[in-house]
């Protein structure tokens, strides 16, 4: 079973192979800049069969990069990287083979900020406990 958390990891791990800065989300200053920050959390949950074995998991990935130069230019060019790692690839978590179809963009001053959706499809560890049945009887009517 893939959590967030292990998205949040692997999606670190390949932005850390391309160059990036990647900062662990607890850091609030004293960074190197440019700077990345990373945040995965569920935005939806589907259950798709009966009794709950299987779901679809929907989460949402908020990319954040402060930039060095200070400038609207270079977070375009993060941009730019940023489509070319995700969305025009596909990577793996796990055993999943991952494809990004849309993303969306924003930069307020010189920050920018990267959003996009990962589903995946996946057994629920469902531990719930059945009494078992001892005697079965089964009346026909008369």
């Amino acid at each position: 079973m893939i959590t967030e958390e292990d998205i949040q990891k692997r999606l670190a791990e390949i932005l850390t192979g391309n160059g990036f800065n990647v900062v662990a989300s607890e850091v609030d200053e004293g960074f190197d800049k440019p700077a990345v920050f990373v945040t995965v959390y569920p935005s939806r949950t589907k259950l798709l069969t009966c009794g709950g074995a299987t779901e679809e998991m929907t989460v949402t990935v908020e990319i954040q990069y402060i930039s060095a130069l200070e400038t609207v230019e270079d977070c375009i060019d993060a941009t730019n990287k940023i489509k070319q790692i995700f969305l025009y690839k596909s990577f793996d978590i796990q055993d999943r083979h991952i494809t990004v179809d849309e993303m969306e963009f924003e930069i307020e001053k010189t920050v920018l900020y990267v959003y996009f959706e990962i589903s995946l499809i996946q057994a629920v560890d469902n531990t719930e406990e059945y009494e078992e049945i001892k005697d079965l009887i089964i009346k026909g009517v008369n």
